[in-house]
């Protein structure tokens, strides 16, 4: 079986006070609860701003050993030029070497989400910039949303360059490896995020049995919508795997009264 690491997606959500960070907790102490129960988080945030070195440093040092870090990229990478133009593998090897330096081992994948719209006519300028950073050493992961690259060899071709592709449970594309898996549900689906109000458990355990048969390093990553509380869909995900998750912080508090 793979080595699978597993995370939520952002960990600033004051409904999960409760029912996985202990009542009270301040925001500040947020990622260290967090890390106490995960060992990879997947950043939002770096998708509409670089964050600054001493972030990073800070992140890194409130976690323990092994943990790690995926970031989406930028998203004047990924939707405003689109991969377009003289800069942009310029700006995308900037961003990468930022994570790099402020992460070091902790550093996961750096994500391009491509827009929705992002479709098989545009492979050459995707291929372009592949291209361009396939020296870069840079841990690389591309989400392409647009069902119509599944009729394509696109994850052939940029493994070719060192690129991975994630798999969603909208999109999974033929030939690439299961590496990044990103649960994403439906945008909106739930007001609140203090529970698993949708049932996907018949989904997850058959992600499970497909991360059984894989190799190699996987992460995981679930989004709150998936199923209403993004920590329960992955201790639920996590039991299927026969991967023990110990109790949640918030879980901890309660025990003592």
């Amino acid at each position: 079986m793979a080595t699978v690491h597993t995370g939520t997606m952002g960990w600033s959500y004051p409904d999960w006070r409760g029912p996985f960070y202990t009542t009270g907790t301040s925001e500040s102490r947020f990622l260290a609860e967090y890390a106490q129960v995960f060992d990879a988080i997947e950043l939002d945030t770096t998708f509409y701003a670089a964050p600054r070195a001493k972030t990073l440093t800070q992140w890194a040092h409130q976690t323990p050993d092994p943990f790690f870090f995926s970031a989406k990229a930028p998203r004047s990478i990924t939707h405003d030029w689109r991969l377009i133009g003289p800069l942009v593998a310029a700006e995308a090897r900037a961003f990468g070497e930022l994570l790099q330096s402020g992460l070091g081992t902790k550093l996961g994948r750096l994500v391009l989400q491509l827009p929705p719209d992002f479709s098989p006519k545009e492979q050459r300028n995707l291929l372009t910039f592949a291209d361009a950073l396939a020296d870069s050493d840079q841990p690389w992961t591309v989400e392409l949303r647009d069902g119509g690259w599944v009729e394509t060899s696109i994850a052939t071709q940029l493994a070719e360059r060192g690129f991975s592709v994630a798999t969603t449970d909208r999109v999974a594309l033929p030939g690439a490896p299961l590496t990044y898996l990103r649960l994403l549900g439906e945008e909106n689906a739930v007001e609140r995020f203090d529970q698993r109000v949708i049932d996907r458990s018949t989904e997850l355990r058959q992600w499970g049995e497909k991360l059984k048969e894989a190799d190699g390093t996987i992460f995981v990553h679930v989004r709150n919508f998936y199923e209403g509380h993004a920590p329960g869909t992955l201790r639920f995900l996590r039991e299927a795997l026969g991967l023990p998750t110990p109790p949640f912080p918030g879980e901890k508090q309660l025990s003592l009264f």
